[in-house]
């Protein structure tokens, strides 16, 4: 996939576009796109993503910003991945947000040779606030760029939805509104190793953008990979939380996978864990010796969610 910076200028090239934040690129993403892929077929046009390196909230309203799906890496690979063959990065800052709905078609138009324009069913853009695709439609005409409306999709699926759905451990239902199982990536970090002590030891993980959303704390079933060595899954079990059993209840959440299966030293390499289903609430136990025994029916359970492969398609 060929990706642009805003800097970066094109005449070369005349493209179909749709422009969005596409955090998740989940379901509904993925059927706007598909849209734009039939189109640019039909029209002879390059398929073209126009979206953001920041978050729009975080110029308009930094409180209100939400939790990421997806780092911007996340976002660019899965993007190539549903077929796009360029991408458009802009900036996101305070002189684009100045920009009206008109500037900004007559930017792209200029500088990306962007002819024809697909908003979704709910696409907004321009500081006033146009209402509407009617409107977009008619400033596109005057512009050069043909602005069409793809159909909605279902009953529709947002970025927050999965948000939600991942903050209340519906797993399985989050995966299936993103197409794709959520996961998270981070260095293995040294941590207290007394997982080890009690024959389960952890790869305690530092997730590497602050802004990707943890789903809630609790026990689950994963699939690990490391890089490193491949691309080859691992059964594992996840546990996000305050170890209330091992630390006080104000200490910082920490995020440790048992990899099944595994010996290696794996501190200072990257690990992606893929969320394939919850298993448990977190809570205290008396004793390590308890611990101990739930973690022996947290690894059972398990290894019986990844090998039946629940949510693996």
């Amino acid at each position: 996939m060929k990706l642009l910076q805003q800097e970066d200028i094109d005449h070369a090239t005349s493209r179909i576009a749709v422009v969005g934040t596409f955090d998740g690129v989940h379901r509904g993403h993925r059927f706007l796109l598909d849209y734009m892929k039939a189109e640019a077929l039909r029209c002879n046009l390059e398929p073209t993503v126009i979206t953001f390196a920041q978050h729009p909230l975080s110029v308009i309203k930094p409180q209100a910003l939400p939790p990421q799906l997806t780092t911007t890496a996340e976002r660019i690979s899965l993007l190539e991945a549903n077929g796009v063959e360029c991408c458009i990065m802009m900036e996101f800052n305070e002189s684009f947000r100045q920009l009206t709905a008109r500037q900004f078609l007559e930017l792209i138009h200029r500088s990306y040779g962007v002819k024809k324009l697909v908003v979704g069913f709910d696409t907004r853009f321009g500081k006033d606030c146009v209402d509407g695709y009617e409107q977009y439609r008619e400033i596109g005409k005057e512009v050069g760029i043909e602005v069409v409306q793809a159909p909605k999709y279902g009953s529709g699926i947002s970025s927050s939805e999965i948000r939600t759905m991942l903050l209340t451990h519906n797993i399985a239902e989050a995966n299936e509104a993103l197409g794709h199982r959520y996961s998270l990536e981070g260095v293995v970090v040294g941590g207290k190793q007394i997982g080890r002590t009690i024959g389960f030891p952890t790869a305690n993980i530092e997730v590497a953008d602050s802004k990707k959303l943890i789903p809630s704390n609790g026990v689950y079933a994963v699939d690990a990979i490391i890089p490193h060595l491949g691309e080859k899954r691992y059964r594992a079990m996840l546990n996000i939380g305050r170890r209330p059993t091992i630390d006080n209840p104000h200490a910082p959440i920490s995020i440790e996978a048992h990899i099944i299966d595994f010996e290696g030293d794996i501190y200072g390499k990257t690990l992606r864990l893929e969320f394939l289903d919850f298993i448990r609430h977190e809570q205290r136990f008396a004793s390590l010796e308890q611990l101990t025994e739930q973690i022996q029916l947290d690894r059972l359970v398990a290894i019986n969610i990844c090998s039946q492969g629940i949510n693996r398609d």
